[in-house]
């Protein structure tokens, strides 16, 4: 008889969403997440030409506001 715990609950998986952009005159991909009916962050951006940059631990209340604040991070790598 096979007696495994069963595995706990974490809450929900984070939905994930692909976002491209232009910003500051680079491409992007930004991989946006958030759970059901919770905040969205930034994952990781993939910005061409360069490594993937990661937000701190900020969220978002809409996913829009999270899209602009990417194209916030990609266009203020120019400055």
């Amino acid at each position: 008889m096979d007696m495994e715990e069963p595995e706990e609950m974490e809450g929900p998986e984070p939905l994930e969403e692909y976002v491209p952009g232009i910003a500051g005159g680079r491409h992007y991909m930004a991989q946006l997440c958030h759970v059901p009916d919770g905040p969205w962050y930034i994952a990781v951006i993939h910005v061409e030409s360069l490594p993937p940059l990661h937000d701190s631990d900020r969220t978002w209340s809409t996913r829009e506001e999270a899209v602009q604040a990417a194209d916030k991070l990609v266009a203020d790598l120019g400055h």
